[in-house]
């Protein structure tokens, strides 16, 4: 039996990934190098950036990559410190309460999931490339870790506003449920879909909304509200 599927969130905010703005005119150059070398990650893995096919790409030369890097380590490097730099500048847009109001705590984390899984599609090669390097790479980890305290304080703010928590200890609750998640996210940009669930993304984004909301315990206002209403 197929499952059953809800209506699109139309009331609900479109989620955008950000991008801090462009340094100046100076910086360009070296900017279109970066884009240039997080294309070519994304369609055809960290293998095909070269110093040659960076500067082909951006449309520049090798003098003029070299007059701005090293080689191409420092470029990557670069590279992954932009995408976890656009990381947490785009959890700090997301997560903004005011985007929220109106929307059931559920639906939101529901849409914020789903947006995550697009992100993690688009940017598979990128974020693959990413965790790998950090695993030996303490300053790239920091970027993950920086995200996760991130979205552990904006998202317990969130709850805390606008539901109760079972859980004795929410902001330790959040921490694991984030943790959860983006374990999950990192297993699927590492090996796939193999050993998951075969789900679609909207399907996986409310299964993993559901686990968010049951393990925090979270019981929102309103719907306490209709059920006292209701008896």
């Amino acid at each position: 039996m197929p499952r059953r599927t809800r209506p699109p969130l139309h009331s609900a905010p479109e989620l955008e990934w950000v991008k801090p703005p462009q340094q100046a005119r100076s910086q360009q150059t070296l900017e279109r190098l970066v884009d240039a070398a997080e294309a070519l990650v994304e369609e055809e893995g960290l293998d095909a950036v070269t110093v040659a096919a960076v500067a082909r790409r951006a449309g520049s030369s090798v003098g003029s990559f070299y007059s701005r890097f090293k080689d191409k380590d420092a470029l990557v490097r670069v590279m992954f410190e932009r995408f976890g730099e656009q990381s947490l500048a785009t959890a700090e847009a997301v997560l903004v309460a005011e985007r929220w109001e109106g929307i059931p705590l559920r639906d939101g984390l529901e849409l914020m999931a789903h947006f995550m899984l697009r992100i993690l599609d688009e940017r598979q090669q990128l974020i693959v490339g990413l965790l790998t390097r950090a695993a030996s790479d303490p300053e790239l980890r920091g970027f993950g870790q920086r995200l996760h305290a991130l979205l552990t304080e904006r998202l317990t703010a969130l709850i805390s506003a606008r539901a109760t928590p079972a859980h004795p200890d929410p902001p330790l609750a959040v921490a694991m449920a984030i943790w959860m998640v983006l374990s999950l996210m990192e297993s699927r940009a590492l090996f796939g879909r193999e050993g998951l669930p075969q789900l679609t993304d909207a399907e996986m984004a409310r299964e993993m909304a559901q686990m968010v909301t049951r393990y925090v315990g979270v019981v929102e206002e309103r719907a306490k509200k209709d059920v006292a209403a209701s008896a």
